[in-house]
């Protein structure tokens, strides 16, 4: 090793030095003592007391009904909710690609959503769809019944519109990528006579994949997290109260067994349960992506 690879990897663990004791104290350590935790009877004030029960906590978690239920809703909502912001947020993406008359505007303007606290997009969302609502003053307005869409039938409905209105922090980042696509492509497949949908198909996607891939397993994980929003939605007690049954989902149920109940140890292990969900998916897309995801740089197709 060379004089200047020495004081280059020498500068690299005094650059990282910061961030792994930062991340080892305030991250591994609180994860690594939550994990022990799941597995005795701590209840919050009982440090005295504390004791192991083996895996009790998390054979609960899989008898239990309404966790098993909120699960499945999460999968659910989140599938859909992971399907239509990617769709949406790349097409919308697109079309703020291109060089229209206040183009600038329209871009802070789909932006806009991501940078709202989500208690004020929750709230806001719940004042537009109540029964009185603006939604339903337009629906009356136009000659429609009026719609309850907080109700059993459109909650879930409605909390994906509320989610799918927050896509902008996704757009950006499919902006930044269509930026990154080099005209000469689209003018030398021009000049073959490509029309603008092939473009599309084999220039746009392809060199897109990357991009799609990375908003694919964050939409994943921050699906899986759902909580303040639907919480919101339909509940009259903020976030201390339990939103209605089609969009109760699995982090409402933990945040209901820890802070409503003081069952901590197993809501540790519910959240440990969601964490391991969590990594097989992200595991599985990654597994995929050899298969679909394009980069530039020779054969590192997927890598």
């Amino acid at each position: 090793m060379g004089k200047s690879e020495r004081r280059e990897t020498k500068e690299f663990y005094i650059l990282t030095f910061p961030w792994i004791v930062t991340f080892i104290f305030l991250s591994l350590i609180p994860l690594l003592y939550g994990f022990y935790l799941s597995f005795t009877n701590y209840a919050g004030f009982n440090f005295d007391s504390v004791k192991s029960v083996g895996f009790r906590n998390y054979k609960n978690v899989f008898s239990d009904n309404d966790a098993m239920y909120s699960l499945g809703r999460s999968f659910s909502v989140g599938a859909l909710n992971v399907f239509f912001s990617t769709v949406i947020g790349f097409m919308i993406a697109v079309l703020l690609n291109n060089n229209f008359k206040a183009i600038g505007f329209f871009r802070s303007l789909y932006y806009l959503p991501a940078i709202l606290p989500i208690t004020a997009v929750g709230l806001m969302w719940k004042n537009i769809f109540s029964d009185n609502g603006l939604l339903n003053d337009i629906l009356h307005f136009i000659g429609f019944n009026q719609v309850h869409w907080l109700g059993y039938d459109h909650a879930t409905l409605s909390l994906l519109i509320l989610l799918c209105w927050g896509c902008g922090g996704g757009i950006i980042i499919y902006l930044a990528g269509l930026k990154g696509i080099s005209q000469e492509l689209y003018e030398a497949a021009a000049i073959d006579g490509a029309g603008a949908f092939y473009r599309f198909r084999v220039i746009t996607i392809p060199l897109m994949t990357p991009v799609i891939f990375f908003n694919l397993v964050f939409g994943i994980i921050n699906s899986l997290q759902l909580f303040a929003q639907t919480t919101l939605l339909t509940s009259n007690s903020g976030l201390m109260g339990v939103p209605i049954r089609p969009i109760y989902l699995y982090l409402v149920h933990t945040y209901q067994q820890i802070f409503m109940f003081q069952r901590y140890a197993y809501g540790l292990a519910l959240l440990w349960v969601l964490f391991i969900i969590t990594i097989l998916l992200t595991l599985i897309i990654f597994g995929t992506s050899r298969l679909w995801v394009h980069y530039e740089t020779g054969d590192q197709k997927g890598r």
